[in-house]
């Protein structure tokens, strides 16, 4: 060390006392934020998954809930159809009924028979097949309704 000039020897303690630490602080901070970047990109990962996790519980809840809820909906509306329709054969059944007793009270011959069956004839009206319409999101006819007669039809037997 004594050959080496006053020059030199502060170079040399400028490089200890400067550099070598610099070094070393660059180092630390270099390491620091290598771990900074797992540690964020593993909370960001395990956040990601939770979120996605109570995202997917929830949507599948609420699909439950809808299929349950139009599963009820189209369940009270088939019995409300049902019940439609049984009062209507029901009112059906009771006309008849009352035809019954009103033809029993009265004398009958074949033209007063005659008179009060073309008096209940009515026309009955035939649906073409329907389709659902994907594009309109509705039920379609293949064709206009069609009224059609009931053609009479006479029975074999010699009682009537």
């Amino acid at each position: 060390m004594k050959n080496i000039t006053i020059k030199a020897k502060l170079i040399l303690i400028f490089i200890l006392i400067k550099v070598i630490p610099l070094l070393l602080i660059a180092y630390i901070a270099y390491e620091g934020v290598v771990k900074l970047d797992e540690y964020l990109r593993n909370s960001t990962k395990y956040l990601f998954n939770q979120s996605k996790e109570i995202i997917l519980n929830t949507a599948n809840e609420s699909i439950g809930d809808s299929v349950k809820n139009l599963d009820k909906k189209s369940q009270l509306s088939i019995e409300r159809l049902t019940f439609e329709i049984a009062n209507k054969v029901a009112d059906f059944l009771y006309e008849r009924d009352k035809d019954l007793l009103f033809l029993s009270n009265i004398s009958l011959n074949e033209k007063i028979l005659k008179e009060f069956y073309k008096s209940k004839q009515r026309e009955i009206i035939v649906h073409e097949k329907y389709y659902y319409d994907e594009r309109t999101n509705s039920w379609k006819r293949d064709k206009k309704r069609i009224n059609k007669k009931i053609r009479e039809e006479k029975a074999q037997l010699k009682d009537n």
